[in-house]
């Protein structure tokens, strides 16, 4: 019960003494006959009374003109002389000034935040676009190639054709090699209309939207782009796809990046030991809804004082002009993005393998669970 106020809290208040006196502080203050409910707010009187020293929160309390005001309430107990708390004397503050401008900067602050992430995300965008136009560059010259092949093929049975229809009679068995031709025709151009079609694909500008794909697929359409740039550097590839994945729910333009950047550094590290294998492995992983990706090569590995550098931003091992030392950053944000994972184990000399795992289906954008990168070597690999 209110015993006393004095003229300086009636004023700021706006009560007349007779409104405060006998009375409640829940009925004077939140206009409530029921005092207030502990897990609603925390009571600096008892507070002071379970702690038993002066207690200070910052309240809201109601005017008598029912407006909010912020209160900064400190509570003084006076004991009396058999320990007990006789009486409480409250000093009250009015901050609603100063709470409503650290509200407007809070608020300042928050949209400034706002645009920052959303510049950070254009860049971001930015940079995996330049990444991916990069290896479409490192892929112009073989994909050209490979495109070149079936088309010259092509050409060749219709100059064949041709030389038949005007020097030779048309016949039963003319029509069936012409079938023949022409099933062969339909079939090159059926690769060639392929690889464009994943050329286009990937050269898309992606974004990060989650859907259904198949995993095994995505690894096939990537080796296929690759295809030709693997023949010219004596790379062979051993798949050990298991057949009973699910549909993965993901960004499947992002991922492909990711496999992409992998499968050419791979190459790369083969092509200065005149070829390799590249060994591509997907299967469940131990942890439940999850799934391993396994890049293993033969090339010349990785020192062991570059592994805990490998994917940070701009760091490369590479020749000036040949990277930037973007793409595993990119890759490794990209897994992360997806709530999953990306370690690597190298030996010198003996090629590394990356490890990759992904859960079935990626969290919200907005909500990224923590991915994270490990040194994992040999000894401890299993």
């Amino acid at each position: 019960t209110i015993l006393n106020a004095n003229k300086a809290f009636l004023d700021a208040m706006g009560y007349k003494r007779q409104e405060v006196i006998g009375k409640k502080c829940h009925e004077v203050f939140q206009k409530v006959d029921y005092p207030c409910r502990q897990e609603d707010i925390i009571c600096p009187l008892n507070e002071a009374i379970r702690n038993k020293r002066p207690s200070q929160q910052v309240l809201t309390r109601i005017d008598h003109k029912g407006r909010t005001k912020y209160i900064e309430v400190t509570i003084f107990p006076i004991w009396e002389n058999k320990g007990k708390v006789l009486k409480f004397i409250e000093v009250s503050r009015d901050i609603t000034n100063r709470k409503e401008e650290e509200e407007k900067i809070t608020k300042r602050l928050e949209q400034m935040v706002e645009k920052r992430t959303k510049q950070l995300e254009e860049t971001h965008a930015k940079l995996l676009h330049k990444d991916k136009m990069a290896s479409l560059g490192k892929l112009a010259a073989s994909v050209v190639h490979e495109i070149n092949n079936p088309i010259a093929g092509i050409l060749n049975l219709i100059m064949l054709i041709q030389r038949i229809t005007k020097e030779d009679s048309l016949n039963q068995n003319t029509f069936a090699k012409f079938r023949e031709y022409l099933n062969l025709m339909e079939t090159e151009t059926r690769r060639v209309s392929r690889i464009v079609s994943n050329l286009l694909a990937f050269s898309r500008e992606s974004k990060f939207n989650l859907k259904p794909f198949d995993l095994n697929k995505l690894i096939e359409k990537t080796l296929l782009l690759n295809s030709n740039l693997m023949k010219i550097n004596r790379v062979t590839v051993e798949k050990m796809l298991a057949p009973a994945i699910p549909q993965m729910v993901g960004s499947e333009d992002q991922l492909q990046q990711v496999f992409m950047n992998l499968i050419s550094n791979a190459v790369e590290a083969m092509a200065s030991k005149n070829g390799g294998v590249l060994r591509i492995k997907t299967e469940f992983s131990p942890q439940p809804d999850q799934i391993r990706i396994e890049f293993e090569d033969t090339g010349i590995g990785i020192p062991p004082q570059n592994l805990s550098k490998l994917f940070e931003p701009f760091f490369t091992t590479k020749k000036k002009g040949k990277g930037v030392g973007l793409g595993l950053s990119l890759a490794y944000g990209i897994v992360q993005e997806h709530g999953g994972s990306i370690e690597v184990r190298s030996e010198p000399g003996k090629g590394a393998t990356f490890r990759l795992v992904l859960p079935l289906r990626a969290p919200s954008p907005k909500h990224p669970k923590n991915g994270g990168v490990h040194e994992w070597y040999k000894d401890s690999y299993r």
